[in-house]
């Protein structure tokens, strides 16, 4: 009689391992199944990341340099002509358009357009 209960118990204990791992197994196939559908989203994040580490290491390459040149003492000059010195530079000089990996903007009108372009770029 004894003997007959432990056997059932050990087989209602059996049968409940086996449920569980089947359970565990099936929510274990659902996350594999979510990880696959979120490769592509972490390598773009991860290239994005490789991107940004670069951009910051090439703006400090390039605070560096421009911290060993010297700039060229002017002398003081009025508002008025100090403007019109400066329109008229930033009307003659050419502005790259990316240096170092970063893109050059000159106003605001051309950093909106960079955005979309960047971003419609990014989603094809």
């Amino acid at each position: 009689m004894i003997a007959t209960i432990i056997d059932s118990l050990i087989v209602v204990l059996l049968i409940g391992s086996i449920g569980y791992g089947y359970v565990v197994s099936m929510k274990l196939r659902k996350l594999t199944a979510t990880l696959k559908q979120l490769e592509p989203l972490v390598e773009q994040f991860s290239s994005a990341v490789d991107k940004s580490e670069q951009s910051v290491h090439h703006m400090r390459e390039s605070i560096e340099t421009a911290q060993r040149v010297p700039d060229p003492v002017d002398e003081p000059r009025p508002v008025e002509e100090a403007a019109a010195s400066f329109a008229s530079r930033r009307a003659t000089k050419p502005v790259p358009a990316e240096r170092n990996g970063v893109r050059v903007v000159r106003d605001k009108k051309e950093m909106v357009r960079a955005f979309f372009e960047n971003s419609s770029a990014a989603k094809g």
